[in-house]
């Protein structure tokens, strides 16, 4: 488990540090042309509880959750802009939940909560964006500034990333060397500390 604050946030983005590494790296698959399923195990804090608590997202197209005042709200990035959508689902401060967002190129994109759907989002006529160089970040839903707080926002259990092959990607935060995450599963998809 690893408390992230906006000012500290993490980051999947393991072609700026290793790119020579990397075979397969997880990152060319989380694109709207590909099948991916996302999964994190989190609480977040009642610490700025009047601010919004971002989970996590894809950028540059902004695809990902952040809850404000207990409302999930979800971004859906798609080629020609992003849609920010208030759901009517509410998640509790100080309770561990798992979100996944299981995308299914050119169809439809899910969260479940607990393993239970709570939305879905028709991609058929509008598909998630294809972009270079995407990047995860964990905590913050952009590149951080001096001026975000350092108080912890949310605190992650584990996250994964699933392709049609299965699990390419898990961090527990249980090993840590060098200010990075070990990818459990050996594939090299580096999460990292940044700010």
């Amino acid at each position: 488990m690893i408390s992230i604050s906006r000012r500290y946030p993490w980051t999947l983005w393991p072609d700026s540090i290793c790119p020579s590494f990397l075979e397969d790296p997880i990152l060319k698959k989380v694109q709207g042309d590909q099948y991916w399923k996302i999964e994190i195990d989190f609480e977040y804090t009642k610490d700025n509880f009047s601010t919004m608590k971002d989970v996590f997202c894809i950028v540059p197209k902004y695809t990902g959750l952040s809850i404000y005042e207990k409302r999930i709200f979800v971004g859906v990035g798609y080629n020609d802009k992003d849609d920010w959508i208030a759901s009517e689902s509410f998640l509790e401060p100080e309770t561990r939940y798992v979100i996944e967002y299981e995308h299914f190129p050119n169809d439809k994109l899910i969260i479940k909560i607990d393993g239970k759907e709570e939305f879905s989002y028709k991609l058929d006529t509008r598909p998630l964006a294809i972009v270079d160089n995407p990047i995860i970040f964990l905590g913050i839903n952009k590149h951080i500034t001096k001026e975000e707080t350092e108080v912890p926002d949310i605190k992650v259990y584990n996250f994964k990333i699933f392709d049609n092959n299965g699990l390419k990607c898990h961090h527990d935060f249980k090993e840590i060397i060098h200010d990075k995450a070990i990818d459990k599963t050996g594939n090299l998809n580096f999460l990292y500390q940044i700010g």
